[in-house]
């Protein structure tokens, strides 16, 4: 697995990030994001999102209470799920994660390292940290 370190100074250039990153994010493929509250994860989403042609930055919104926000690109079908509020087992398959999974697919999981399952099964795991009010530390591993 590769690490590759990035560091953003604004919203704006995170989501140019996103995009940057879509090309490397083929699907099918299963993408965990963890970081603090804030520190950037649905601004990434963003820019993925723009640069699957799935949507844009302006209609990506935070999945905190719907838990699955799907956006569809003309060759992919992104899947925004985030699991802060899923805190058991049960909880976890009624969302039906598994119908999701196909080749045309890439799912981006908030707080998916809260389950053992992700971790395993995750292609990329993307982390990022808050350095400052508006400056983030990116580290793509996978």
């Amino acid at each position: 697995m590769t690490t590759r370190e990035f560091t953003t100074h604004s919203a704006e250039e995170t989501i140019v990030l996103g995009r940057s990153l879509a090309g490397a994010l083929a699907p099918p493929k299963l993408v965990v994001l963890r970081g603090e509250l804030g520190a950037g994860k649905t601004t990434l989403v963003k820019g993925i999102a723009e640069g699957f042609h799935a949507a844009s930055a302006e209609n990506v919104t935070s999945p905190t209470f719907t838990l699955v926000h799907e956006y569809r690109g003309p060759e992919v079908s992104l899947f925004h799920i985030d699991l802060y509020r899923v805190d058991t087992q049960r909880e976890l398959e009624t969302l039906g994660l598994d119908d999701l999974l196909d080749d045309k697919s890439v799912l981006l999981i908030e707080w998916g390292e809260k389950f053992l399952r992700f971790q395993q099964e995750r292609d990329v795991e993307i982390i990022l940290e808050r350095l400052a009010e508006n400056d983030r530390q990116i580290r793509v591993i996978g």
